[in-house]
């Protein structure tokens, strides 16, 4: 699934609760798998295989060993005499909002042109992908623009759907004064970055895979931001509230933009 929308669906884990250990965790969580884009990146410039990037996105990271892992080390370690008395810290609401927030995250992308290695180190793909991406034929005109068109909407979906929601909020709140200003900043560069690219997909003697590489220079810049961003926007987070319908209307939008994808 696409980061801007992981990260709306730890917003909405987050407006389950008031405990905001949580509410931070089940944010970060739901971006925090795909940091492991960032490694296949590196290792796809230097290999220059498509495969390079199957053998390390979906797999450890979106593991059962890290989706509980992870969260149980946490929470073993809030339990320690000297921690626990000195930083009096909700590590119990920490773990559980990073657990739920990863596995929602693992959840959308079985949904997602692809399956998840959830048994890792197991080579088994485990998913039900609505449209998987074997579907798409990268060599016919109309699946090769699908294929560019799902790659650079990702970064708007981030801009959209989170950085400018933090950013009106922060504003609002009046938090995070050293940051908005420059995080504005890099919110217009990325939407002009990408823009550039959403005029790319159009030129045909681009190919998808020639596309894909010259994303992947700014891509895996931005794609950090936003795994981070979560810890950034902190104090927004641990305040955020969304109502009912208000929910509703998002889960609504968020299928309704996927399934235009495809149409």
């Amino acid at each position: 699934m696409q980061g801007g929308i992981h990260l709306l669906s730890g917003l909405l884990l987050a407006s389950l609760t008031k405990r905001k250990e949580f509410k931070l965790a089940a944010v970060f969580g739901a971006i925090l798998p795909d940091i492991d884009i960032f490694v296949a990146g590196i290792a796809y410039v230097f290999t220059r295989k498509e495969a390079t990037i199957r053998a390390i996105h979906r797999t450890f990271t979106h593991s059962l060993i890290f989706l509980i892992g992870l969260p149980l080390l946490i929470y073993l370690i809030g339990l320690i005499p000297a921690i626990k008395e000195r930083y009096k810290y909700d590590t119990s609401g920490f773990a559980l909002g990073l657990f739920l927030g990863m596995a929602i995250h693992v959840f959308l992308d079985m949904l997602y042109v692809d399956v998840v290695y959830l048994l890792w180190p197991s080579n088994i793909g485990v998913g039900f992908p609505i449209f998987p991406i074997e579907s798409l034929n990268p060599d016919v005109y109309a699946d090769m623009f699908k294929l560019k068109l799902i790659q650079t909407t990702d970064f708007f979906t981030d801009i959209f759907f989170f950085y400018i929601p933090m950013l009106y909020l922060a504003y609002k709140m009046d938090v995070h004064k050293k940051i908005r200003l420059p995080f504005l900043i890099y919110a217009i560069i990325d939407f002009i970055t990408i823009t550039v690219f959403f005029g790319l997909m159009y030129n045909y003697s681009i190919t998808y895979v020639t596309h894909m590489e010259m994303l992947y220079i700014p891509g895996i810049f931005f794609l950090l931001i936003s795994v981070f961003s979560p810890i950034l926007f902190r104090e927004v987070i641990r305040e955020f509230k969304m109502e009912l319908w208000e929910v509703i209307m998002v889960i609504a939008l968020i299928a309704f933009s996927q399934i235009l994808f495809f149409i």
